[in-house]
């Protein structure tokens, strides 16, 4: 099951060529990521982070752009997970403009589990890894390049 939340690249975002700055473009996959937790998961990150002393930084990325996002364009994000580790989770994210299904971007974002007190990995609890098992998709269902 894939999550989406729809955001707005403002004047700020947009860089000397009119297009979005790629890192804007990662932010807003973040954004996403963020609204995820509260939204999707019903569980807001900061809580998850703070009362549950647990994290999820990103320990690998891979990114692709194939076509530009412009000023004034509100994307669709959508936010799924494409494997669950012993200890990691791998996060697929990509945007969407209108009706258009192929994805203007995508990234592949590698977390690792850490207890914040000690900053140190451990291990998925089950019942995260049952939260998080509806939203894992099947590898085709990430959208590749544009046709």
């Amino acid at each position: 099951m894939t999550f989406r939340t729809r955001l707005r690249y403002r004047f700020g975002d947009i860089d000397e060529a009119g297009i979005a700055y790629y890192p804007k473009l990662l932010h807003y996959f973040h954004c996403a990521f963020e609204d995820w937790w509260s939204d999707g998961l019903g569980y807001p990150y900061p809580k998850f982070l703070q009362g549950d002393k647990l994290g999820l930084p990103a320990v690998r990325l891979e990114a692709d752009f194939f076509a530009p996002i412009r000023y004034g364009d509100e994307p669709w994000v959508w936010v799924a997970i494409l494997r669950l580790g012993r200890s990691s989770v791998d996060f697929g994210f990509w945007m969407t403009v209108g009706d258009d299904a192929q994805p203007r971007c995508r990234a592949k974002i590698t977390t690792a589990l850490v207890d914040m007190d000690k900053l140190v990995g451990t291990p998925l609890p089950a019942d995260w890894r049952e939260r998080f098992a509806p939203h894992v998709i099947d590898a085709d269902a990430f959208p590749d390049a544009r046709a």
